[in-house]
């Protein structure tokens, strides 16, 4: 009986010692087959991995020859909007079709078109020996009616004294009240022609006559050159002042309720979708225009853009919610396997440049802009590839098919 408990307590005391002996290699060691100390790693997935495709690097030479942009994250109202198209119009008194007077020849043009002119600026010159003999009547006519008023002192004495009968007085009284009218009424033409007023010897008579603006705006269409011969009424020049464009723009009659004044109307021209402007609704039409149940409203531009010119179609988005959201250009973001990723510039070393390339999700889309949501937290002031992602990606394609990429 007691062999038996010897025997039973020497395989608990072995099979102790064999499981402290296994317990201890999990510190990290182990021993070779000749019994020495050796160190191992305690887990593989503790280890540096490889990034393969996460990052690309350019040469500040490459980012140079493909333009690559940088930017950061726009809040913009790409959602709650209504689509609308319009026309930039310009109301009547802020432009001017130009004519003369007078007839006459164009001696000289003193504008180019697409110049900005101040009202009373000289335009052009036209000739007309007519204007000399405008001037040379007046000058007649206020010279009658001198000696008219001398003979009417005179006859007014003689009546008086009762020397000269009273119709001797009234003939005279009736052609200096006609010699008056007529010289006021020849005064008046050559101040609406802009023809100076003659001075009694002055022999210096003139013979042009100036075209003047008659606003401050851009020359929008010279039609006439120098030499030819204008007539009254004739149109000469068009003057705009785009200072006051509104843009005239188009509902249906489903969408009347959503539009309201002082709406802001974001839009752009068609030639140029991501230059967004804004104008604000200062009025609503009061009719419908039966043949496709349409209303006009008009809105007036938040900030004067003189570049703009009347005729321009537009496309608008009415913003019936105020409610941004962060947004890129098209050009910022790059398809891959079916996955959005924009990049970041992480860091730069002497003649490279290293990006980031990040998962996003991409929601609504307008004006040529996404909404755009990062997967990974970005600071504040990451600098944004915003034109160049395409190019970015088909770098880290390469790095993946070499099996390179940024490791760290």
């Amino acid at each position: 009986m007691k062999k038996l408990i010897s025997k039973i307590l020497f395989v608990n005391i072995l099979l102790s010692v064999l499981f402290w002996s296994c317990h201890d290699t999990s510190d990290g060691h182990t021993h070779d087959e000749n019994g020495d100390h050796v160190d191992v790693p305690e887990d593989d997935h503790h280890g540096h991995e490889e990034e393969g495709g996460d990052e690309v690097e350019l040469t500040k030479e490459q980012i140079k020859k493909i333009g690559l942009k940088y930017g950061t994250f726009e809040n913009r109202n790409l959602q709650s909007t209504l689509k609308v198209n319009g026309l930039l119009e310009l109301p009547p008194q802020n432009k001017a079709n130009v004519s003369s007077m007078a007839a006459g020849k164009v001696t000289r043009i003193n504008v180019k078109p697409g110049q900005y002119v101040r009202k009373g600026a000289v335009l052009a010159t036209i000739q007309n020996p007519d204007f000399i003999t405008w001037q040379q009547e007046y000058l007649e006519v206020e010279g009658e009616l001198m000696f008219l008023e001398k003979e009417y002192v005179r006859q007014t004495d003689l009546v008086k004294k009762e020397i000269a009968p009273q119709s001797g007085l009234d003939k005279v009284t009736s052609e200096r009240a006609i010699a008056k009218a007529k010289l006021q009424g020849l005064k008046s033409r050559l101040k609406v022609l802009n023809l100076p007023i003659p001075i009694a010897g002055d022999a210096d008579l003139k013979t042009f006559l100036s075209i003047l603006s008659p606003l401050n705006g851009f020359i929008r269409e010279i039609k006439i050159n120098t030499g030819i011969f204008v007539n009254p009424q004739q149109d000469l020049f068009e003057i705009v002042d785009n200072h006051h464009l509104h843009i005239d723009f188009m509902i249906f009659e489903k969408d009347l309720p959503y539009v309201k004044k002082g709406q802001l109307i974001s839009f752009s021209l068609q030639s140029q979708p991501k230059n967004v402007m804004q104008a604000k609704i200062f009025a609503i039409g009061k009719s419908i225009d039966e043949s496709n149940r349409s209303i006009s409203i008009h809105a007036e531009m938040v900030e004067d853009k003189t570049e703009l010119i009347p005729g321009m179609y537009v496309e608008g988005r009415i913003i019936l919610e105020d409610r941004k959201v962060p947004a890129l250009p098209e050009e910022a973001v790059a398809l891959d396997n079916g996955l959005y990723y924009i990049f970041v510039k992480e860091e730069e070393h002497d003649d490279e440049v290293h990006f980031k390339k990040v998962p996003v999700l991409k929601g609504v889309s307008d004006f040529g802009f996404f909404e755009i949501t990062p997967l990974e937290k970005l600071e504040d002031s990451a600098e944004i590839v915003v034109d160049g992602a395409y190019f970015l990606m088909a770098q880290s394609k390469k790095g993946e098919a070499s099996g390179g990429g940024h490791s760290h």
